[in-house]
């Protein structure tokens, strides 16, 4: 029997980190644990309209995801 636990996708790029995902939305989270910021405003909106423009966003993925146990 196998187990998986999932997390919502981190990306990392031009040196913000956050989540993006179907389930979890978008927001930048802190690089040592993965916490959330309290706000997000233009210059990381900005950042991410530039992201969505990368033909290959896996490359720049940081962690998350689902793992099996």
């Amino acid at each position: 029997m196998s187990s998986f636990i999932c997390s919502a996708p981190v990306y990392e790029y031009e040196g913000w980190t956050f989540n993006y995902g179907m389930a979890c939305g978008l927001w930048p989270v802190t690089k040592r644990y993965w916490e959330p910021y309290k706000r997000a405003g233009k210059k990381f909106y900005d950042m991410f309209e530039r992201f969505m423009q990368e033909e290959d966003q896996d490359q720049f993925r940081a962690g998350g995801g689902c793992e099996r146990l």
